[in-house]
């Protein structure tokens, strides 16, 4: 195993023999590729990763998987059409249209996230309609774009983490909220325990990961009245915590799984999309 930085990458794009460059060595010798890439950085890690998969490298999640689960609000319209349980969630670019958003999702309490945002950053509770409807406008004179999503009250700030590789949940850790906050992030001071799923929650977080076309993801759950809600599925999800949590050896897992299914030329993609 070799790690890259794929921000030193380098390619080209040619029709009869693609290519990446690593400093100063071409990347020929590789039958497969597990993509760690941070959000900020999407644009270029999917291209490096795309590259890889025109040459013929299997990738453990594929680009057009990554950037599919990286759109907060493309995601959520995928999970919608498969019929996933989720927060009731609305979009809207107008700051005419505040009203009309929070009448969507039920009024205050209601939960504001930037499209943009990760491990709980640019994610407001407001408790009241005034002050939802001021942080609304505020993000939309900055031109930013937000969702906007029920609060499930009766999670209590606590949410469930679920591993999933290939057809099933490996994994799974309950992350409850400090005291004070209702973002239960382990970057944001939550705290994490080994959880017992139900079968449900187990179903959905597969049939998650399968609509984002991830081979491995982090599906987050909460427990609603109506039964588990998909919040986000994380195509790098981290492994620190979730390991710690069960004593569970996941990057093995992942590791096992590449060596059962890597293959060269093996994406359903090759690179298109």
């Amino acid at each position: 195993m070799e790690v890259i930085d794929f921000l030193r990458c380098y390619m080209n794009i040619t029709a009869h023999d693609p290519s990446v460059h690593y400093k100063d060595r071409e990347l020929d010798q590789f039958d497969a590729i597990i993509p760690r890439i941070g959000t900020s950085v999407t644009f270029y890690g999917t291209a490096v990763l795309r590259q890889f998969e025109m040459m013929g490298v299997y990738p453990l999640n594929e680009s057009v998987a990554i950037s599919r689960s990286r759109d907060k609000l493309r995601s959520l319209q995928l999970l919608s059409r498969k019929g996933i349980g989720m927060p009731v969630t609305g979009f809207a670019r107008s700051a005419n249209d505040v009203q009309g958003i929070l009448d969507i999702v039920g009024r205050a309490p209601a939960v504001i996230k930037l499209i943009q945002g990760t491990q709980g950053l640019g994610v407001v509770l407001a408790e009241t309609d005034k002050a939802a409807e001021s942080v609304i406008e505020a993000f939309i004179g900055l031109d930013a774009n937000i969702i906007v999503q029920e609060f499930i009250k009766e999670a209590k700030g606590s949410d469930f983490r679920c591993l999933v590789i290939g057809e099933k949940v490996v994994a799974a850790m309950q992350r409850t909220a400090k005291e004070g906050e209702f973002r239960s992030n382990l970057h944001r001071g939550g705290s994490a325990q080994i959880a017992k799923l139900t079968p449900e929650e187990r179903s959905t977080a597969v049939r998650a990961a399968r609509t984002m076309g991830l081979n491995v993801a982090g599906v987050d759950l909460l427990r609603s009245n109506h039964g588990p809600v998909v919040m986000e599925v994380n195509s790098s999800p981290g492994l620190e915590g979730i390991e710690k949590a069960t004593g569970k050896d996941v990057a093995g897992m992942i590791i096992e799984f590449m060596e059962k299914n890597a293959k060269r030329g093996k994406t359903r993609t090759r690179g298109s999309g």
